[in-house]
């Protein structure tokens, strides 16, 4: 290793590059990287790398993580940046320090699963069933009443808005994907908002990124699109003629498909 440059096999754990036996890979820093506005780059990266690691289940709920010396050497980065990864991870509820003890892995019901982040470190989401079933389960407990609230309170500007989002849909069907997904996700949240309810339109916020990803996983069953985009206009149609009855069942039918697509029926 020439000098002024070192291993980090935190940034070649980011990228999926291969490490040595050693934990060390032939990525290198070189002596500027750690100058002003590139500390924070090594961070992130850090972060990333060790909550993949316990996402993936390299480290399992209520194993200890490596002592700070030992993952320092393996990953190539110090104790200071290990001790303020572990703070942002502490914050996720991805593990739990305690002095003379060491770092923890809490359990995944401790986890913030619905932030971006720690869904972005999900290795196989797709392949989640408990998580996806639990985001089924929530949606079908908010969105059908999110749907009966914005039937009974939504103004113009939000039957404009879930019109628009609908529209998007349409155009988007079939070969336009992420227009797809990106439509679908926001024809949702456009209902949400009609709600005018402050804490459903909190939990849309704070479900987002987990809708989004729903989205995706779903909305690549392109032979059923046809069939959820007439769902999709049967709620819009439902609010617009202020059937709240409709809309909540409307809605429900729509969730109904999501399982079925997800394989949760």
């Amino acid at each position: 290793m020439t000098k002024g440059t070192r291993p980090v096999a935190v940034v070649a754990l980011e990228q999926s590059m291969p490490l040595d036996a050693t934990g060390q890979a032939t990525f290198t820093i070189m002596p500027g990287e750690r100058e002003a506005g590139n500390g924070s780059r090594v961070h992130d990266s850090l972060v990333n790398v060790l909550g993949r690691q316990i996402l993936g289940g390299t480290y399992k709920p209520g194993e200890m993580l490596p002592r700070e010396e030992e993952l320092g050497a393996m990953l190539g980065v110090s104790r200071t940046s290990l001790r303020e990864a572990v703070k942002v991870l502490s914050a996720k509820g991805l593990v739990e320090a305690r002095r003379r003890v060491g770092v923890r892995v809490r359990g995944r019901e401790d986890w913030s699963l619905l932030d971006p982040a720690v869904l972005s470190w999900h290795p196989g989401i797709q392949d989640d069933e408990e998580l996806m079933a639990g985001l089924i389960e929530a949606r079908r407990i908010f969105e059908p009443a999110a749907a009966e609230l914005a039937a009974r309170r939504a103004q113009g500007s939000d039957l404009a808005a879930i019109e628009a989002a609908f529209a998007a849909m349409s155009a988007a069907v079939p070969e336009d994907f992420d227009g797809y997904c990106k439509a679908d996700l926001a024809f949702h949240r456009s209902v949400i908002a009609a709600s005018h309810n402050v804490v459903l339109r909190s939990l849309a916020g704070l479900m987002e990124a987990a809708l989004n990803a729903s989205f995706t996983i779903t909305n690549t069953f392109m032979e059923r699109q046809a069939r959820a985009l007439a769902v999709h206009g049967r709620v819009l149609e439902t609010i617009r003629m202020r059937d709240t009855a409709g809309a909540r069942t409307a809605m429900g039918r729509l969730l109904d498909l999501a399982a079925e697509d997800l394989h949760l029926h």
